[in-house]
């Protein structure tokens, strides 16, 4: 990985694996639900990968083998964001007569 030098690095920027950020993520996950983790990659020309952790464990693990200086991330509570209320579209894939069940074990 290649550090831009004009990008102004500084120690006093915002760090995604501070002890808070960490608890917090960790607080979110015990607590309420899943994460979606939206990582920005640093230079790197392409689209952000998007990711959805149920456990801690999981999300550090992927945090210390596959995230890199500069690259950026967003955390959000799934339970939050994704509500029935806010959903971009609803409905229940048909069988090959068109049919839909109207009750279900979900």
């Amino acid at each position: 990985m290649s550090i831009n030098e004009a990008d102004d690095w500084t120690t006093a920027g915002a760090k995604i694996n501070t002890p808070q950020n960490l608890a917090g993520v960790r607080r979110t996950l015990q607590e309420i639900g899943p994460i979606i983790v939206e990582h920005w990659f640093y230079r790197g020309a392409r689209a952000p990968d998007r990711i959805v952790f149920d456990e801690f464990e999981d999300y550090e693990k992927y945090l210390n083998s596959n995230v890199r200086p500069g690259d950026n991330l967003y955390i959000w509570s799934f339970a939050e964001v994704c509500t029935n209320e806010n959903a971009l579209a609803y409905g229940k894939y048909p069988d090959d007569q068109g049919r839909v069940p109207t009750k279900g074990a979900y």
